[in-house]
């Protein structure tokens, strides 16, 4: 009897416990199918919020793995200045502008760090007037067109807490969906597409504009002495030289035609020194009249091009690519084929331009001005 009462009492014991990890396995994929939707979902409610510069990175991750050739990265003057359908369309380069309006300069090692996790670039184009001009005032809400659009990765976080002292406010930027539930009642349809935040973007970042505004051509200074960077860009743009040449990265800084004073001119060539000082090369096309821009009708305000200057712009950095660097360009048939496509619908749109008709990608959304 003692040996059929302990035989009994162990197996209630061994049906107590798998009752037991039934229900704390029950209990781990209820956590898991939660963490999921609420991932999900917050996907989908950060495109109610973000009418603008919403879709740099769902494109980017819409990407092919390991299918661009470039990255560029910037403020705004990178991705109005930078046509990527036109970049492939006459040098063979596929590229992605990932860049946002007045993007802050602490941004940029995270997004390379990003970008390698499911790309492998030969070159990063980096936009770098962010670099040389005063940090702008709006570093948060930029910082929010990033890390608001990113995956939720730990490379979000560390982007968060590189620019923030409180821990709490870093849980809370990092978790955005508690930043965004409060715009279900603003929720439609056309926003579901963005639930695993990856969508086609056949601009590929680029920005069409038609609107002309003539600016003055920046003065001639003539050799005028370097003035320091302030010190918050130097330090940073030092520590990425340094990441980029520790990992072997290949990496072009260029900076683009707008209307400018004495003092940019001054720190432009500090910053052009430090760069190549770390083996790195500057390509500076502020002279626009030297490749033909003009400053009457390439212009839609005094830091941007439209399409005309851009088109300059964007044949200039492919020429200085092509003969500085190596870039073998060896994509597979459904890579080139989409690629062929995108760019033929792009310059459909430039034709329909000079035909004196609206462009559809032209001026969809409405501008922040961010002073980039």
């Amino acid at each position: 009897m003692p040996e059929k009462d302990s035989a009994s009492s162990a197996a209630l014991a061994r049906a107590g416990n798998r009752k037991k990890l039934w229900k704390a396995v029950r209990c781990v994929l209820f956590l898991l199918l939660l963490g999921y939707l609420l991932l999900h979902i917050s996907y989908v409610l950060r495109q109610v919020k973000w009418r603008y510069n919403r879709n740099t990175f769902p494109g980017f991750y819409g990407e092919a793995d390991d299918s661009l050739d470039i990255v560029t990265m910037g403020s705004s003057a990178c991705y109005l200045f930078f046509d990527t359908p036109l970049l492939y369309e006459n040098f063979g380069y596929t590229s992605y502008n990932l860049g946002v309006p007045s993007e802050p300069v602490t941004a940029v090692p995270y997004l390379m760090e990003e970008v390698e996790k499911s790309q492998s670039p030969e070159l990063y184009v980096v936009e770098a007037r962010k670099y040389i001009k005063k940090p702008g005032k709006y570093f948060v809400r930029t910082l929010y067109l990033l890390t608001d659009s990113m995956n939720l990765n730990l490379t979000k976080w560390n982007m968060i807490r590189h620019s923030f002292s409180s821990i709490a406010k870093c849980v809370q930027d990092f978790l955005d969906l508690w930043k965004h539930h409060s715009f279900w009642s603003e929720l439609t349809t056309d926003k579901f597409k963005y639930w695993n935040n990856s969508i086609t973007l056949e601009m590929k970042g680029w920005r069409n504009r038609t609107k002309v505004k003539p600016i003055e051509k920046p003065d001639t200074f003539g050799d005028i002495p370097a003035m320091p960077l302030d010190e918050e860009n130097e330090r940073e743009l030092r520590s990425l030289l340094e990441e980029c040449r520790a990992k072997g990265r290949e990496v072009l800084f260029v900076i683009v035609p707008f209307s400018y004073g004495e003092a940019f001119e001054a720190k432009k060539k500090t910053f052009c020194e430090i760069v190549e000082s770390y083996g790195f090369r500057c390509l500076d096309l502020t002279d626009g009249e030297s490749y033909g821009l003009d400053y009457s009708r390439d212009f839609w305000d005094s830091r941007h091009v439209n399409y005309r200057g851009a088109e300059k712009v964007t044949n200039m950095l492919g020429e200085y690519i092509e003969k500085e660097y190596n870039i073998q360009a060896q994509h597979t048939a459904e890579v080139k084929a989409d690629w062929d496509r995108y760019a033929a619908r792009n310059r459909e749109n430039v034709q329909a331009i000079l035909a004196g008709e609206e462009a559809s990608a032209d001026e969809a959304v409405e501008e922040e001005d961010f002073e980039s």
